[in-house]
């Protein structure tokens, strides 16, 4: 006769075995071709902006760190406008998002390099269609320099707004069996974090995705978001 206590060792197994096999991942998800570069997704010019030569990037990795490993792919870019404030852009690509490997979002970076964070708050921002991208700003000042940033994380087809859903929408992906790639994408400026530099930077991003083919879009934002513009 089987002992109560079997019984219920042998369902406890089971039931890891399930959640082992529902966490085993099945399918790579990359939303960037091996024979494309991040550097030629997006233009050199977006509206009124255009690329200048500059150094002065707060950046995600530096090299021989687990961010190096992480990402392989990343672009600096320093855009000005002749009436328009200058934009940093940094791009930062990793084809595989896991518990080792994921994106380091600006909190954690700026953070990292004495910087502190205030004025956290997410955004919607219009694309076209039925799109809205989903943005978050902040400001990220220390002794020499304010910084106000704003930026989002694509992981896969999924665009979380803050580390607890990037968590739980990578939970998910494994559910599914899917090892994700992902993106960063960090437009800041330097000087006062007012309203209207926050604009500014919400209208480089919306220039920025439009400007992008409609075939490039989804390495930015996703699929889903992109098949709705």
């Amino acid at each position: 006769m089987i002992a109560r206590r079997d019984v219920l060792f042998g369902g406890m197994l089971a039931a890891s075995a399930a959640a082992a096999t529902a966490l085993t991942p099945r399918r790579h998800v990359v939303l960037l071709p091996e024979n494309r570069k991040l550097e030629s997704i997006v233009p050199s010019k977006i509206g009124t902006w255009s690329v200048v030569p500059s150094d002065a990037f707060v950046l995600p990795k530096t090299p021989g760190s687990l961010a190096d490993r992480l990402y392989s792919q990343t672009v600096t870019r320093l855009y000005q406008s002749p009436n328009n404030i200058p934009v940093m852009l940094v791009m930062a690509y990793g084809s595989v998002q896991n518990d080792l490997l994921q994106l380091h979002r600006p909190e954690t970076c700026y953070s990292a390099v004495g910087f502190q964070i205030s004025g956290s708050q997410s955004v919607r921002l219009p694309l076209g269609g039925t799109a809205q991208l989903p943005v978050r700003e902040l400001t990220a000042t220390n002794d020499t320099r304010i910084e106000p940033i704003a930026y989002w994380t694509r992981i896969g087809d999924d665009l979380p707004l803050d580390g607890r859903e990037q968590r739980w929408m990578k939970l998910n992906q494994q559910f599914a069996g899917i090892i994700p790639d992902g993106i960063l994408i960090r437009m800041s400026t330097v000087g006062e974090s007012t309203p209207e530099v926050f604009s500014r930077l919400r209208e480089f991003a919306v220039e920025m995705v439009t400007a992008t083919l409609p075939a490039d879009r989804p390495v930015l934002i996703g699929k889903t978001l992109a098949g709705r513009i």
